[in-house]
């Protein structure tokens, strides 16, 4: 009977441990081992076994974190529904020597004379770029997209709504926003601002931030005030 009693109270202790241990966990904001920052929505949050817990999302980030795939904004400041790239006219061929705004970003960002498709050199096929998101080289175009550094998107949401047309058109194509990037890298980021993404090469984190930054004043973009107490955070940690 003795031995009974003791199990039994072994037993009681451990569930309370284990529920005790998990209330300090409700609702927390975790990072993985890999540094991606997950809250209680996240398909792998309940997963995670190796994590460092956070109070709020921005904490997390500011730390260094970025936002698990799939992360949906639900305070008011996701997607604008009227949004559409078709209100921002891009890859256009103002000088008309044929070569799309993607074709001239491949020719001026490769580090060696690239190869066209044809003798019509409207098209670029192999070059030599390196991406400084995932720190590697690439040399097929195929490997690669354009990357709105400000994405379209993010910048219809935050004040390009307002915009005439010709200045959209001028967006989409300004040397300043664009950049070759891993395709993969490229679609990971979707439409995110520096605030829930950062390129996975840490060492170019802040030079994203300072380029990101700058093309929202050169462009009259406003952070809205979450982002902008994430993105002070995320100054003051390039700033040590």
């Amino acid at each position: 009977m003795k031995s009974v009693v003791t199990a039994l109270t072994i037993s009681c202790f451990a569930i309370t441990l284990s529920q005790s241990h998990a209330a300090q966990h409700i609702n927390v904001v975790k990072k993985s081992s890999s540094g991606i920052c997950h809250d209680i929505d996240s398909r792998w949050y309940s997963k995670l076994k190796r994590f460092k817990v956070y109070a709020t999302i921005d904490t997390c980030l500011a730390k260094g974190g970025r936002m698990y795939s799939g992360y949906r904004v639900t305070n008011g400041e996701g997607i604008d529904s009227e949004y559409s790239r078709d209100l921002f006219p891009h890859w256009v061929d103002d000088d008309k020597d044929c070569q799309d705004t993607r074709a001239e970003v491949l020719i001026t960002q490769s580090s060696i004379p690239v190869v066209f498709t044809d003798k019509s050199n409207c098209q670029v096929t192999t070059g030599a770029w390196y991406d400084p998101y995932t720190d590697k080289v690439y040399y097929d175009d195929d490997d690669l997209d354009i990357d709105h550094i400000v994405p379209l998107k993010w910048a219809y949401e935050h004040g390009a709504d307002d915009w005439p047309l010709a200045l959209r058109r001028e967006f989409a194509n300004a040397p300043i926003n664009t950049i070759a990037v891993y395709s993969r890298a490229n679609r990971s980021k979707g439409a995110k601002g520096p605030s829930t993404w950062m390129p996975s090469n840490h060492s170019y984190r802040c030079k994203y931030l300072d380029k990101f930054i700058k093309i929202t004043e050169v462009f009259k973009l406003e952070f809205k005030p979450r982002e902008r107490r994430v993105i002070n955070n995320q100054l003051a940690a390039c700033a040590d």
